[in-house]
């Protein structure tokens, strides 16, 4: 519009404007008081909706209830029972006459809102004992303080004070004490804890210690504390007077006199030999050598006694205060001894003296002597005995070679696992395995070959049972034969192969401390050890003595020559056990259709169980079949060190024909059978390493 141009046109200008009458002045503006009113109203309420929004709550409970509380800190408010703080920090203190104060320090800025329930504790309180002397107080033997002051922090209720003094008797008071502070007061009168001795003697003058404590010379009047004392008195040229008495408190104890008696005489008293009884005017004194305290200015009576030895008599006088010496010598009682053996270059030697060659007669004292027969390759004959007087002792020494002697001094039995025993034997025999080709029943595998057994061996009177062998593999189980169990406690173990067998002579071995027989290496048998006297199977030759071998002969069957047995006297198969095997023996009957029990037969006459019967059993040795082409004695055959299967001997509850009840039968096997079990065995002593010599 700035740009048009009108042309002949008329500025028109905006007129003043002025009402009719009076020219008019400038108004103010209205006072209005209630907005200023609302103003100041709205700044405080602001400032309390921020002082109540910033503010933090403190609630305390306090009891007692009229305990004052003091908080200093910024600025708060009380509303309503409750305290609103500014932020900051405050102390909190709390206080009741009686009562231990309470303090604590506040801080808003760790928390919004405070409630505190406050219980202040009492006071312990305080006690003034007044006493006759300072005496100290103790509570449950903790010291208080003595009577001079105040006795403090006592605790509230009733309580049991002990008040001592030394010379004066304890004094206890039960005082129920108030606490809060209060101060109590108590009236005590201790009684005195000594009494008075009034001592003199004879001679007077003599020196006086009590209890060991030096005190004046007789006559005297002393205080002592009640108790028991031990009075000594001591003068020159008399023996010590001692006596122990007993003081009462408050009371007087006389002893108008003590006596003293003169010194006695000192004998040191010697005999030979010492070790003599020694009487002194009838009494007892001690043995040789000894020190004697005797009265003097009297005659005394020594009499000494030894046995072997005449009584030996002395009289004696000796003066007061002397010290004397005596040896008595003593003469022997003597007996006879005559001594005899089979060897004449034997030695005989008394109380490890050489007297000469053994066969003679002696003259001894009448004591206990040791007697000593000797002989080079053969063990010393010992004997201890008394000679008697007038009499002669006959004394027989045997001699005996040093394997008699060790085998001798060997136990006689074993046992072990609770119940298992072996029995020693030393067979020292030759005799023949096998059976004659004349033999009804006999195997191919029984050719006749001869044998000797030497080394002292242990063997099982008894199978191992179930239980025994269940402590070395505790989950065994030996099943049971259709039906029939063979699994109890005391049947023989069976269902375990040969290495089974093996692995468990070795474990008790360990068990008992002795080198193993076997060589296992992870479950590999490598061979054995004979020279170890660890547990092991019978050998074959071991076995077949103790089951054949009788009167220098070897049996065909235990229970006597013929066919059947008598009625229950083995465990073989027999009527009982006709729905279980193939083959029965005839005409017989054991009542067990499986394995019995160990031990429920008969023993045979070396006193052992079930060689024949119950179960067969895995032996030590390889199988092999002998040749019979070797006319001189095995000793003490152990086989070969490695083979494919191991013998078995013995018939089991499930045999009963003709070939497999002899003594002689052998099988062969390594795995395990429901009727093959085994007993133990050791050699009682291992043998010396063998070395080879050097080229």
């Amino acid at each position: 519009m700035s740009n048009l141009q009108l042309k002949n046109a008329t500025l028109i200008t905006p007129a003043v404007f002025e009402p009719g009458g009076k020219q008019s002045t400038p108004r103010r503006p209205a006072w209005r008081p209630w907005l200023w009113l609302v103003a100041a109203l709205l700044v405080i309420l602001f400032a309390v909706a921020g002082f109540l929004l910033s503010a933090t709550s403190l609630d305390i409970q306090v009891s007692p209830a009229s305990s004052q509380i003091r908080l200093a800190g910024p600025y708060h408010v009380q509303v309503a029972g409750r305290r609103l703080l500014m932020p900051g920090q405050y102390s909190l203190h709390i206080s009741q006459p009686g009562y231990s104060p309470y303090e604590r320090q506040l801080d808003t800025a760790t928390d919004d809102h405070f409630r505190l329930n406050i219980q202040l504790s009492p006071l312990p309180g305080r006690l003034k004992a007044t006493s006759n002397v300072t005496a100290q107080a103790y509570l449950d033997d903790l010291p208080l303080g003595d009577t001079d002051g105040i006795l403090t922090n006592l605790p509230l209720g009733k309580q049991q004070i002990r008040f001592e003094a030394p010379r004066y008797q304890s004094h206890t008071e039960i005082i129920e004490i108030k606490g809060y502070d209060e101060l109590q007061h108590l009236d005590i009168n201790l009684l005195p804890n000594w009494g008075t001795l009034v001592l003199d003697s004879y001679p007077s003058g003599a020196s006086l210690s009590i209890d060991e404590q030096a005190f004046s010379q007789t006559p005297l009047n002393i205080e002592l504390l009640a108790g028991t004392h031990k009075l000594q008195l001591s003068y020159p040229g008399y023996q010590n007077w001692q006596q122990r008495v007993e003081i009462n408190a408050g009371e007087n104890l006389t002893i108008s006199q003590a006596r003293l008696l003169p010194a006695s005489a000192r004998l040191k008293l010697t005999s030979q030999p010492n070790g003599a009884s020694v009487s002194v005017d009838g009494l007892y004194q001690g043995k040789t050598p000894l020190e004697l305290s005797l009265s003097a200015g009297t005659n005394h009576e020594l009499l000494l006694l030894r046995e072997g030895y005449q009584p030996t008599r002395r009289d004696i006088q000796a003066s007061a205060g002397s010290v004397q010496a005596l040896n008595l010598p003593l003469a022997p009682l003597l007996g006879k001894v005559s001594v005899s053996t089979q060897h004449q270059d034997a030695l005989l030697y008394i109380n490890d003296i050489l007297l000469g060659r053994a066969n003679q007669t002696l003259e001894l004292a009448t004591h206990p002597q040791t007697l000593r027969v000797s002989l080079s390759g053969y063990a010393d004959f010992i004997q201890t005995l008394t000679p008697k007087a007038g009499q002669t002792i006959k004394v027989q020494a045997n001699l005996k070679t040093l394997e008699q002697a060790r085998f001798e001094a060997l136990p006689a039995q074993l046992t072990l696992l609770g119940d298992a025993r072996l029995k020693l034997f030393h067979p020292q025999v030759s005799f023949e395995m096998g059976a004659s080709r004349r033999e009804q029943g006999r195997r191919a595998n029984e050719t006749l070959h001869k044998v000797a057994l030497a080394r002292p061996f242990y063997l099982g009177m008894t199978e191992v049972t179930n239980r025994q062998y269940r402590q070395f593999a505790s989950f065994h189980s030996s099943s049971h034969a259709e039906g029939a169990s063979l699994d109890g406690d005391n049947q023989p173990v069976v269902n375990i192969g040969w290495l089974d067998a093996a692995r468990f002579c070795n474990w008790l071995s360990s068990q008992e401390g002795l080198q193993p027989f076997y060589l296992i290496e992870e479950n590999q048998y490598q061979g054995f050890n004979a020279s170890a006297n660890g547990y092991r199977l019978p050998s074959e030759a071991e076995w077949a003595w103790a089951s054949r071998y009788q009167s220098k002969r070897m049996q065909q069957f235990n229970w006597g020559q013929q066919l059947p047995p008598p009625a229950g006297s083995v465990n073989l198969a027999g009527l009982e056990s006709v729905a279980l095997v193939g083959d029965i023996l005839a005409g017989y009957q054991d009542s067990f259709k499986v394995s019995a029990p160990v031990a429920s037969f008969q023993a045979d006459q070396k006193g052992l169980y079930d060689l024949m019967g119950n179960v067969s059993e895995w032996v030590h040795d390889v199988y092999q079949i002998h040749s019979g082409l070797n006319f001189k004695a095995n000793t003490d055959p152990l086989g070969a060190q490695q083979g494919i299967h191991h013998v078995i001997r013995g018939a089991s509850w499930a045999h009963g024909r003709l070939t497999e009840v002899r003594l002689s039968y052998r099988d062969y096997g390594n795995d395990a059978r429901r009727d093959v079990g085994f007993r133990l065995a050791r050699y009682a002593e291992s043998l010396p390493p063998i070395t080879k010599e050097s080229p």
